[in-house]
């Protein structure tokens, strides 16, 4: 096979010669390679379809040996299955290479629903089957709320006709959480969000010593922190630099996360062929970090913490004196990182993506956050300075999504 060419392709995807070999997970008796390919962030055509560049991305990505290819139902605007279906599932063997899906239950009212988009989303991909099917990014409310619309006994319908070959589920929450969902059904996978970063300031390595303990294979997303990661503020940039020069921020992240044991996949959405290539020499290199990249990493975590404009521990304390909900912990997350990596991230449209009711304008000053805080912060004081400047900040159309919770 010839990586790239594809019909009506004006050329191949160059790429350098880095090749990946795949690993047999026995839990999920599977040959699968270190690195996944999500395809959430591919550059569209106007008109919502692809160039060819990104079909052959993709084709390269196969021949290159990356079998694993995560998409979801509303992906790249609903087009993503699409895309690898007239990519992958009509131009290679089908058991070449492997799928994984999500279910959204946020939009699910009943199962019916499931059935309906479970359906849609096989059409989409072209195929009878999907390898590896999640829940899609579960917290607590929303776990509980899918289980009562009998999405359990949905999932073990299609187990049983053959529909469904592995399940899991992917979860932004704590590891009290994962316990609860994981006692409730037998998981083949589950799919957490793990960084270098998060590792400790969000407890992310404790939720992994808990699948690793219970011999849960763990899909790994959000291994450079959503690109945060491969931008470091110079001073935190230089101490990884000191120990490997030519190694970018990204692959330092990604590296971080392919070292653990229990890491059967580290997805990464590549658009280009240079880090196509570079993220497969980076998950490639399996071996454990020395001392001295331990020592470098642990520098860059607390150089980031050290811009930290509020303390806070994300113990959630504040959220359960809370008269009116407010994710206090979720408005202070979203700041520090706009600290922390130099002005890098919009500040406005992040604090945006806080739920509506639970941003700092409902805060009512009552003060029982502060009552309850470890840190001493002064939380209705700095939720109130932080809606202020995120306010002040908003550019287009991100001004109308701060200011309207106001009305």
């Amino acid at each position: 096979m010839n990586a790239g060419f594809l019909p009506g392709a004006t050329g191949p995807v160059v790429c350098k010669k880095e090749t990946m070999r795949t690993r047999f997970i026995k839990r999920l008796d599977a040959h699968l390679s270190p690195l996944g390919f999500g395809v959430m962030h591919l550059a569209k055509n106007a008109d919502g379809g692809f160039p060819p560049e990104v079909h052959a991305l993709l084709a390269a990505a196969l021949e290159k040996g990356i079998n694993y290819f995560d998409t979801g139902y509303f992906y790249l605007g609903g087009r993503s299955e699409g895309l690898i279906r007239d990519a992958l599932v009509r131009r290679y063997p089908r058991d070449s290479f492997y799928i994984a899906d999500k279910l959204p239950g946020w939009a699910c009212k009943d199962r019916g629903d499931m059935e309906r988009i479970f359906n849609q989303q096989l059409e989409r991909l072209g195929v009878d089957s999907i390898d590896f099917y999640l829940l899609q990014a579960l917290q607590r409310q929303s776990w509980l709320a899918i289980c009562g619309k009998g999405v359990l006994d949905f999932l073990d319908e299609k187990r049983r006709n053959g529909q469904i070959r592995k399940v899991g589920f992917s979860m932004h929450d704590t590891a009290e959480t994962l316990m609860l969902i994981d006692r409730a059904y037998g998981w083949d996978f589950a799919q957490l969000q793990i960084n270098y970063y998060d590792w400790i300031t969000q407890r992310a390595k404790e939720s992994y010593e808990y699948l690793a303990e219970r011999d849960i294979p763990c899909m790994v997303m959000e291994p450079v922190g959503g690109g945060r990661l491969a931008k470091l503020p110079p001073e935190a940039d230089a101490l990884l630099r000191e120990v490997r020069p030519n190694a970018s921020a990204a692959s330092w992240a990604l590296r971080f996360v392919a070292a653990l044991p229990n890491v059967a996949v580290t997805l990464s959405g590549m658009s280009t062929a240079g880090q196509l290539d570079e993220n497969i020499q980076a998950c490639g290199m399996a071996e454990p970090l020395s001392e001295a990249e331990e020592r470098a990493i642990g520098g860059v975590v607390k150089a980031l913490q050290s811009k930290n404009a509020v303390p806070c521990g994300l113990c959630q304390y504040c959220v359960g004196s809370c008269p009116k909900r407010i994710d206090i912990p979720q408005i202070f997350t979203r700041y520090n990182d706009y600290m922390m990596f130099d002005n890098s991230l919009r500040l406005d449209l992040s604090y945006a993506f806080v739920p509506r009711g639970r941003r700092a304008d409902s805060c009512i000053s009552c003060g029982e956050c502060a009552k309850r805080c470890p840190q001493n912060i002064d939380i209705p004081r700095e939720l109130k300075r932080i809606h202020d400047m995120a306010v002040d900040l908003s550019i287009g159309v991100a001004v109308e999504k701060i200011r309207d919770r106001s009305n």
